[in-house]
């Protein structure tokens, strides 16, 4: 799991990375959001990379999934910033169509691929009719259709593997407490965040392995 934040240090912009398998914790600064230290790091990894949208992850070589709570999030805001547009409406509702039998089945079954892969014949089906053979559309759905179609290999990786979340809370987790103090403090300095970020994965991999 990856995720990433701004923070300021005496008045200047960095970026703080969260790296997390759900039991370890890491962090890393960097001057940019800039990914091409997540290349080196992960060189030969094998397993898959769970993250949101940004478009930084996307040249990663390994499997990914995409954050789908990021998604409906999305979806959510634009539905209540257009409460009157009926095509867009329709294709929220066959989104929700698709999810929901995905996660009524997580709930019962857990993350078991040979329960999720039954349902990978209805991501076909949804991608036919309202992606791949959909009409010309209006400029919100539209937004939605290419997103669909950038990530469609990374949309839906987790009905084929076992244990591998469709969402990035891990990460959301693990990288909450520098938002907080981020509101507590306003800025870093340059030494005291090195201390800081190395305290906190130390302390979060405690909390993550309880």
């Amino acid at each position: 799991h990856i995720d990433e934040t701004r923070i300021s240090i005496l008045g200047a912009p960095e970026f703080v990375w969260v790296l997390t398998d759900g039991s370890h914790v890491m962090f890393r600064l960097t001057p940019s959001r800039e990914t091409h230290f997540l290349h080196r790091l992960l060189a030969g990894y094998g397993g898959t990379i769970v993250s949101d949208f940004y478009g930084g992850y996307d040249a990663l070589p390994c499997l990914q999934q995409k954050c789908l709570v990021h998604l409906i999030r999305d979806l959510n805001d634009d539905l209540w910033k257009n409460p009157f547009d009926r095509e867009y409406e329709q294709f929220v509702a066959a989104v929700r169509d698709l999810l929901v039998p995905i996660f009524e089945e997580v709930d019962r079954f857990g993350l078991k691929a040979c329960h999720l892969r039954k349902h990978r014949p209805l991501v076909e089906r949804f991608y036919r009719i309202h992606i791949d053979d959909a009409a010309p559309c209006q400029e919100v759905t539209a937004k939605y259709k290419k997103r669909f179609e950038r990530y469609r290999e990374s949309l839906f990786t987790f009905l084929e593997h076992d244990g591998l979340p469709w969402n990035n809370n891990a990460a959301e987790r693990a990288i909450r407490h520098i938002a907080i103090q981020r509101k507590i403090s306003g800025a870093f300095t340059a030494k005291g965040v090195n201390h800081y970020l190395r305290l906190l994965a130390i302390a979060q991999t405690c909390r993550f392995q309880k």
